[in-house]
C-alpha cells in the first residue's frame, strides 16, 4: 500500500511513501489512542523542496491509498542496505 504525507497550509505531498504496514499494538502497555504504527520504505523521501527530515516535530497529516487518515510524526528514518529511506510514522490519534 502507498501513503502520502502532508504538511499544514501545502497542499501538495511532502512524501510519497511506496511500502507502508499498518501496525496496532493490542498491549495495555500504550495509551489507547497512540497504539498504532506505520511501518515505510521509499526509494525517495522528499516530494518537493520542503526537507520531511527537517519537520520531525511537526504533526503531519499521512493519508493512505485505502482513503484513511490521521495525523502523525515521523519517529524513526534512515536508509536501508538497498539505499532506500526505510522509517516509523507515530499515528496520533484514530485512523480513520
Amino acid at each position: 500500500m502507498k501513503a502520502m504525507l502532508y504538511l499544514d497550509q501545502i497542499v501538495d505531498p511532502v512524501a510519497v511513501l511506496d511500502d507502508v504496514k499498518v501496525v496496532e499494538f493490542s498491549s495495555d502497555n500504550h495509551p489507547e489512542n497512540d497504539r498504532v504504527r506505520i511501518y515505510f520504505n521509499t526509494r525517495n523521501l522528499n516530494a518537493t523542496k520542503t526537507m520531511v527530515e527537517l519537520h520531525r516535530d511537526r504533526k503531519m497529516t499521512v493519508k493512505l491509498e485505502d482513503g484513511r487518515s490521521a495525523p502523525a510524526l515521523i519517529t524513526h528514518q534512515s536508509l536501508d542496505a538497498k539505499g532506500q529511506f526505510a522509517g516509523v510514522l507515530r499515528v496520533l490519534g484514530p485512523l480513520a
